[in-house]
């Protein structure tokens, strides 16, 4: 690519371009792994109701959005820097359903999945390290309580935990990026209308 101060893959010499060392802060993954769990079954209480309001509802689907709070975190040391890393992860989800009347709807929720697992942890610093993990629950299988105030899912589970510091880096770096102007978009409906001049052209 013409610019060489843009992200994108390198052609040539990577050694070509390199201006400095640069010290930068950053989150480093010092262990994780992932966890895929099928068939796991939570009964959830359900808040914030939008949508269809006519009972029952029928269930259609439920998804997480990716966040995970940790509870009850305990590390416990084995050997060395492996130690046993035991949490309950709480998950936050949506619920979608149709209503009697056939409006759609959505709900939220959260489950609880406990884990016990075994990690490296960083040796002894002055800088905290974080357990943290990222989950995606995705459920196609549910049915709705007798008073439509929870559900009971069948759910498919991945989830990573991934042992984190902010550390200082220092990286070889070509320089500040410079980003390529944007390509506007051009709708070709629109295409002869955003052709046309403001004004008229001269008479001659």
């Amino acid at each position: 690519m013409a610019n060489t101060k843009a992200a994108g893959r390198i052609t040539g010499n990577p050694m070509c371009g390199l201006c400095e060392r640069v010290c930068i802060e950053a989150k480093k993954i010092f262990d994780g792994c992932v966890g895929r769990f099928g068939n796991v079954t939570f009964t959830v209480a359900l808040s914030d109701f939008t949508g269809g309001t006519a009972t029952p509802y029928t269930f259609e689907r439920a998804v997480s959005s990716g966040s995970t709070t940790l509870n009850n975190l305990t590390v416990t040391t084995i050997r060395g820097n492996r130690s046993r890393v035991a949490f309950d992860s709480v998950i936050p989800i949506t619920v979608y359903y149709t209503d009697a009347a056939g409006v759609s709807g959505t709900a939220q929720g959260a489950v609880t999945f406990s884990r016990d697992v075994v990690l490296t942890i960083p040796s002894d610093s002055v800088m905290p390290y974080s357990i943290e993990a990222t989950t995606a629950l995705s459920s196609n299988i549910g049915a709705f309580s007798s008073d439509n105030a929870s559900v009971t899912i069948t759910c498919c589970i991945i989830q990573t935990v991934r042992v984190i510091m902010t550390v200082e880096l220092l990286v070889p770096s070509y320089g500040y990026c410079e980003y390529p102007s944007c390509e506007n978009y051009a709708d070709e409906v629109c295409e002869g209308i955003f052709a046309r001049p403001i004004f008229p052209p001269s008479a001659t």
